[in-house]
């Protein structure tokens, strides 16, 4: 099922819920913060020590909340509803501050514009950069569009985007919808995870470049591909202590999943779709190698749609190194872990009475829950220490290692 075929308004009530015994903490729970959007679908911090999380709403508009105050900015960070077409499953989907924010002052956005050619949709890859008079205003004239992809259909345009701890940029691509077949489809950046390096300088002979590692330059396959054999990707994200990338991928009729992806991982893998869905054959009816899903669910208890997390890396001991994540349809918030090495399970923490459209991390790495027009952050008074000893700088403008290129 297409998650935004479900768009609308639903209205959450917060109860606190208790955790199970032996995982995290009795008191843990879900704070409603307060935070006026509407349809929030991506919130990142900046790596600059400003501890502001930046929420990047679906009509194209971005907003600050200032963590230490506990308070929302009055003034937009930026406004580009002017240029996004919300049309099904478009929108401002995703949003990315570059690793040396703090001295350049550039970040990237994943939105789609009304499309060209009889398509319907063209997702595009912007460049912005904050004003120069003042840190909490972007500058919206600084827009640069680096690549743009056509969209034969109105659903499935992914929309997330990192940084990796190899300073890369990669951005998750849907498979253009219409039960297409593009992920297995090697002249296409559809249903792929793509990487580049941006080039974020006055001296740029061009917006991007090509790492020189990425597994099919040379090759008759576009360069910007690291990745196929993906549905949607809708929600995706790097562990900041690791560098390991989580993928929750949207399934079709039956399975959702979350691939897993080792920072070590030289690309060119294949996870799947649509000879597999999930952890089961898909509907292309093909074989071939591909890799196994760490987390797999079928569509009974209402569930359809996966919201993809982050595995957690905040003070809360008993979550620290969980992955958490949601299920839109459903509103259930699971909980996964690794037992031995490679083998995964998970459960239902607790069950929402509204959608969840994503997740968020701050600098500290606490995480934050996104529903329409409400942001929670999860918190325990009883099972926190201090966050500072678990920053590492991941995502904060220090990658981990050297960049190929």
């Amino acid at each position: 099922m297409d998650r935004l075929t479900l768009w609308c308004l639903l209205v959450w009530t917060f109860v606190p819920i208790a955790a199970s015994a032996g995982g995290p903490p009795g008191d843990l729970q879900l704070n409603p913060l307060g935070i006026g959007t509407t349809a929030p679908l991506a919130a990142r911090h900046a790596g600059d020590g400003s501890n502001r999380l930046f929420i990047a709403d679906r009509s194209g508009v971005i907003v600050i909340y200032d963590v230490n105050t506990g308070q929302q900015l009055a003034q937009n960070f930026l406004d580009i509803s002017g240029l996004v077409d919300t049309t099904f499953e478009g929108g401002l989907l995703g949003l990315a501050f570059h690793p040396e924010y703090a001295n350049n002052g550039y970040f990237y956005l994943n939105y789609t514009r009304t499309g060209s050619g009889g398509n319907p949709l063209t997702t595009v890859i912007a460049r912005y950069r904050v004003s120069a008079g003042d840190p909490n205003v972007a500058d919206p004239a600084s827009g640069l569009e680096i690549l743009t992809v056509d969209q034969p259909a109105a659903n499935h345009n992914g929309g997330d985007l990192h940084f990796g701890s190899d300073g890369h940029l990669y951005i998750g691509m849907g498979d253009g919808g219409a039960s297409s077949a593009t992920s297995q489809n090697m002249s296409t950046l559809l249903g792929k995870m793509l990487r580049i390096a941006p080039c974020a300088a006055a001296s740029c002979p061009s917006p991007y470049t090509i790492p020189a590692d990425n597994p099919f330059v040379g090759t008759a396959t576009p360069d910007e591909i690291w990745s196929i054999g993906f549905r949607n990707p809708y929600r995706w994200s790097f562990d900041r202590e690791t560098g390991d990338m989580f993928v929750a991928d949207v399934g079709e009729g039956s399975r959702e999943e979350v691939s897993f992806e080792s920072e070590q991982a030289a690309g060119g893998l294949n996870y799947g779709w649509n000879c597999r869905e999930g952890d089961i054959p898909g509907p292309g009816g093909c074989s071939g190698s591909f890799v196994d899903p760490i987390v797999a669910y079928d569509h009974s208890q209402s569930r359809c749609s996966i919201t993809g997390g982050y595995r957690y890396r905040g003070c809360i001991q008993g979550l620290r190194g969980t992955y958490v994540f949601s299920d839109f349809c459903g509103g259930q918030v699971y909980f996964a872990n690794e037992g031995t090495p490679g083998n995964w399970s998970f459960s239902e923490w607790t069950d929402l009475s509204g959608s969840v459209l994503g997740f968020g991390e701050d600098e500290g790495g606490e995480l934050y829950l996104l529903q329409f027009s409400s942001i929670s952050r999860f918190e325990s008074a009883t099972g926190c220490v201090a966050a500072s000893i678990f920053d590492d700088g991941f995502e904060s403008g220090i990658p981990m290692r050297a960049s190929s290129n």
